[in-house]
């Protein structure tokens, strides 16, 4: 079996359990671990996985162009949780390639999508990654992406 292969069958899962063993073997791939789970990623079957995939990479959102570019993908997925996790990638990558993608979830039909969507645009209109989860602009909230 392949390294994807055995990402994608570890991340299909959704018990916690079996996420922590999923992320042992993620963990023994090395300085391939992104690209792998990157490959996998779209292939996972439970929401759990994938949302687990994107809170790790969303860390690397700003120095890693497959992080990135999970993140655009992400906001396709089925689940609002994946959805999120994208939404807090993209804000923390302050990065305007994705304005566009993220503008088109405006008229997603989950309305906590579309918040999501705001919030992550204001963010990097603003260059600030924190208004992600200080959606007031109250400075009381500092975000690190270790935290989402």
């Amino acid at each position: 079996m392949d390294r994807v292969s055995a990402l994608i069958d570890a991340f299909s899962t959704s018990k916690r359990s079996d996420l922590d063993s999923a992320w042992l073997l993620a963990d023994s791939m090395g300085d391939d671990q992104l690209c792998l789970l990157a490959k996998a990623f779209p292939k996972v079957r439970r929401w759990q996985g994938r949302a687990s995939i994107m809170r790790f990479a969303g860390r690397f959102a700003r120095t890693s162009d497959p992080a990135f570019h999970l993140g655009l993908a992400a906001l396709k997925d089925p689940s609002y949780d994946v959805r999120h996790y994208a939404c807090a990638l993209l804000a923390y990558s302050l990065s305007p390639d994705s304005l566009p993608s993220l503008q088109a979830l405006l008229k997603h039909r989950d309305l906590r999508t579309v918040e999501d969507a705001k919030a992550a645009i204001d963010a990097i209109r603003n260059k600030n990654h924190n208004y992600f989860k200080d959606r007031g602009h109250t400075g009381k909230i500092l975000w690190s992406y270790a935290s989402v």
